[in-house]
C-alpha cells in the first residue's frame, strides 16, 4: 500500500513489478557516485580539518540532493513503466555516464556558489597556498559547463518519456498516464531551455543572470507540479 502511495498517484499503475539488471546497475552507479563524494571527505587528524569537512556539508548535500533527485526521476519511470528494451538500456547508460561524470564538477560548482553566497570560503587550502580558486574568466566556462550537461541529462529523460509516449497503446496507458507522460515531456524541455538559457547567459558575458536563471527551476517545479496535479484530478 505504502509503495502504491509513492509511485502511483492519481491512479497510474505500477507496471515495473521487476527489478531489472539495468535498474540494479543504475542503484550500484548512484550509490559509487555518493560514495565517491564521501571519500572526497577525508577523515580530520586535527579539529581545524575537522572544521573544515563540517564547513563542506552545504555544496556535500546540495550535491548529493541533486543526484538523489534524477535517481528519483529515474526509479519513478522504472515503476511507472516497466520498459527494459535496448533504446532504454542506451538512454540509461548515457545517463549514468553523465552522473559519474559531473558529480565532482558539480560539488566545486556548488562549493563556489555557495561560497559566494554565504561569504563561506570552502578553498581554504588552495587560497592559503597563494592559488586561485577560479578567476573571473573562467567562471562562464565553469557555467557553461555545468549548463550543457543539465540540458543534456534533461534531453536523456524527455527521450525516455518520448519513447513512453510511443509505446502508449503497447502500455495500454489511461488518459490521465498519457497526460502525465507528456507533462514529463514539457518539464524536460523547460529544464532543458533554462540550461540552454544559461549557456546564452554565460557565452554573451551575462554572468551574474547565467548563475541567478536556475533559481527559475524551483519555481517552474512548484508552478508545474500544481498545474499537473490540477489537471490530473480533472481527469481522474
Amino acid at each position: 500500500m505504502l509503495r502504491k502511495k509513492l509511485f502511483s498517484p492519481f491512479g497510474r499503475s505500477i507496471r515495473g513489478t521487476e527489478i531489472y539488471r539495468i535498474e540494479a546497475l543504475s542503484d550500484a552507479v548512484f550509490a559509487f557516485t555518493v560514495s565517491l563524494l564521501i571519500m572526497s571527505l577525508e577523515v580530520p587528524k586535527t579539529f581545524d580539518e575537522l572544521e573544515h569537512i563540517i564547513l563542506q556539508f552545504m555544496p556535500f548535500l546540495a550535491t548529493v540532493s541533486l543526484v538523489f533527485f534524477f535517481w528519483w526521476l529515474q526509479n519513478e519511470f522504472f515503476r511507472n513503466y516497466g520498459l527494459n528494451d535496448k533504446r532504454v538500456i542506451f538512454l540509461n547508460l548515457s545517463l549514468l555516464i553523465l552522473i559519474l561524470f559531473y558529480v565532482y564538477p558539480l560539488k566545486f560548482l556548488f562549493s563556489v556558489l555557495l561560497g559566494w553566497v554565504f561569504g563561506v570560503n570552502y578553498f581554504s587550502e588552495i587560497t592559503e597556498a597563494g592559488k586561485t580558486v577560479i578567476t573571473q574568466e573562467q567562471f562562464p566556462k565553469l557555467i557553461v559547463f555545468f549548463s550543457l550537461g543539465y540540458s543534456v541529462i534533461w534531453f536523456i529523460f524527455y527521450l525516455l518519456y518520448r519513447h513512453v509516449y510511443s509505446q502508449k497503446n503497447k502500455l495500454a496507458l489511461t488518459v490521465p498516464e498519457t497526460f502525465f507522460v507528456k507533462a514529463n515531456m514539457t518539464d524536460a524541455v523547460v529544464q532543458m531551455a533554462i540550461g540552454v538559457l544559461a549557456v546564452l547567459f554565460a557565452i554573451t558575458g551575462n554572468y551574474i543572470w547565467s548563475g541567478l536563471v536556475f533559481m527559475l527551476i524551483p519555481c517552474w517545479l512548484l508552478l508545474n507540479n500544481y498545474l499537473v496535479k490540477r489537471k490530473l484530478k480533472q481527469l481522474k
